[in-house]
This record gives structure tokens, sequence and C-alpha cells, in this order.
């Protein structure tokens, strides 16, 4: 067993999220355990300490969990029956059922529904059958129910028949189909609510994507001050249903309601974590988003993150690490690199905060 006088905070996954995750925890004083079956975990070289184990290894699971005191994720997509099994044992945030509930599209849809929160309307889909029920007078959209991420396990479709070849190339897997958005505009919240009940929201930023990937974010959105409210008010509803520890970050579009002819909010979706969009608060907010989180599940009061920048991040994805690895950093524009093994077609090799000073 690690011999350790200060806490320990286990984190669950060994990419950026974590490494950064892991930065933020040190410097606040804590010890760091990574968890990750990659031996090549970008987030291995931030941590104080390293177990390479598949999410499903009992053995190592639980001399994971000997030597922690708690638990966080840096990803959603790790088995349930992990996250279940680590919190009978020790405290893990976010709770396992949010956790669930974001793994799965038909559930959060439906925790939208229950909750009073608008979304566009959906289907469960798990055959041909129920495919053939949708109406398809409109461009859809056809998402496999777990495990899509970056636009992957998702097509736009026009038809049935479209429909129809997309479920069968997923296999057959459980999906749901959604109506398109034709929105105007994309923006996310990064929400932290701590242990004791405080909530606050970053200023939200807007999003660009690439093929499916986020490429910049703006901080803060160009939105007026009621959809800037209305952000923030149902940031806070959700991570409060969800009794929830630590950063959530939410996904919205806006879009220009056709009956009204005003903007409207349309919640998109969930992720239980820091995230790529939150990347600005470290350099354009007075707490970066891992800090933050930090913070919330060791039993600190949280303080509300001002922003004190305005800032845009600019994802490093795939062959552009080349370009950026020989650029230093300035004062007006701050460069994080991941330092992952290789660049591939896709992959977040790191990320560049650009700074306005003015």
């Amino acid at each position: 067993m690690i011999k350790k006088n200060k806490q320990t905070i286990g984190i669950l996954g060994g990419g950026q999220l974590g490494q950064m995750l892991s930065n933020a925890a040190i410097e606040l004083g804590y010890n760091t355990h990574i968890y990750s079956p990659d031996k090549n975990s970008p987030a291995f070289k931030n941590s104080t300490y390293q177990t390479i184990g598949k999410f499903e290894d009992q053995k190592n699971i639980d001399e994971f969990i000997n030597n922690v005191d708690l638990v966080t994720i840096e990803f959603e997509n790790i088995p349930l029956s992990t996250i279940e099994y680590i919190s009978k044992l020790k405290p893990i945030y976010p709770p396992p059922h949010a956790i669930r509930i974001s793994q799965d599209r038909l559930l959060e849809k439906n925790f939208f529904i229950e909750n009073k929160i608008n979304t566009n309307s959906y289907m469960n889909v798990e055959s041909l059958e129920d495919l053939s029920r949708w109406n398809f007078d409109k461009k859809s959209v056809l998402k496999i129910r777990k495990f899509g991420y970056d636009g992957k396990g998702q097509k736009i479709i026009s038809s049935y028949e479209e429909a129809k070849s997309a479920f069968i190339s997923f296999k057959n897997y459980p999906c749901l189909i959604e109506e398109f958005i034709e929105y105007t505009k994309e923006v996310s919240t990064i929400s932290a609510r701590d242990v004791h009940g405080n909530v606050y929201s970053y200023n939200p930023s807007e999003n660009i994507h690439k093929n499916h990937i986020l490429d910049r974010s703006f901080a803060p959105a160009l939105i007026n001050e009621k959809l800037d409210m209305e952000l923030k008010k149902i940031s806070s509803k959700m991570i409060s249903q969800l009794e929830y520890i630590g950063i959530l970050s939410i996904e919205f579009f806006v879009r220009i309601n056709q009956q009204t002819n005003q903007e409207e909010l349309i919640v998109n979706e969930i992720a239980p974590r820091v995230h790529n969009s939150g990347h600005w608060t470290l350099d354009g907010a007075d707490v970066s988003q891992f800090t933050q989180h930090i913070k919330a599940i060791i039993g600190t009061e949280i303080s509300e993150p001002q922003l004190i920048f305005i800032t845009e991040m600019y994802n490093i994805i795939g062959d552009d690490i080349y370009h950026w690895s020989n650029i230093k950093s300035t004062e007006n524009k701050k460069i994080y690199i991941y330092g992952k093994d290789e660049p591939r077609k896709g992959r977040k090799m790191g990320h560049v905060n650009f700074i306005s000073r003015n």
C-alpha cells in the first residue's frame, strides 16, 4: 500500500482532462492517483501515483480504491458497474446516478422532459419497426444511445431509407432519433456545485465545431442578457436536481422560434465532467474549471467565478501539433500541449487560449 500523509484524489481516466485535473489538485496541495488502461496516458506525467489497468479489472480497481481518499472521473464512458462498485467503498464524484443518465441519450432526454427543460423531439429506436414510426418529413439525426462522442455514432438523415441504412451500420445498437435543430448559435455552460449546495456558473461560451469536433470557444458568448440569465437558471436547476457535486457541462442550441420569431434555448446534452468548452477558464477566469471541480469534490466551499479576460480557445487537432509545438506562449497567447504520443486525425493534441486584455 502507498504511504501518504495528505489526501489523495483518484482520477479515472488518463487523458488531457485528467492531466489538468491532476495539475489543479497538486497545486491545491493534494496527491493524485491516475487510473487508466493506456500506458501512454498523458495524465501519468503530472500525477503523484499511477495505475495501468482496465476499468473492469477487479484486482487493480481494489488496489486503486485502497490508495485514494475519494474518486472523480475525467470522462463519462466508464463501465457503470465499476462506478457503482467504487461508490460503495469510497466517495465518488459526480454521483453514479448522474453518470448513468449522461451515458445514455434516452435517459438524458427523459431527464430534460421530466424537469420541464426545453429540448428537441425524439424517440427511442431499438428496431426497424421503431424507426418506421418516426415522421421523416423533416431532417433528423440518428444517434447511438451510448458511447458516442465528437460526432461518432451519429448520422444526419432525411428519409426512412437513410435511417434504416444508418441503423444497420450501427449494428442495430439502441439509438435515439431526434429532430435536427437549425440553430443560430451553439452555446455551453460550465457549472459547479459543492457538497454544501453552493451553485455557480461561468459565463456561457459560444462554440464552433468542425467535422463534429470543437474547433473554437469564445467566452463570453455574444448573447443578450435574457438568454444569459436563462442559461444560468436552467444550468442551476439541472445541477441541483441531479444532486450533483463537481463540474457539469451543458450544451445548448439557440434557435429562432418560428411562431414568436424570438430566440429560444434548446438543451442538447450534458457532460458530467470538466469540458473542452471550458478550457478558456484556465486564463480567462479567476478560477479554472479544474480548480473549481477539485474544490467542489474535496469539500471546500466554492466561490462564484469571475471573468477576467475575454478569451478565445482554439483546439490543436491532429497534425496541427507540428506547428504549435514550436511556438512559445506569450502574455496574450497561452499554449497547452498535452504530450500525447502521436497525432491522429481528429485527435485533440492541445489548445491555445487567446486573451484580450483591452
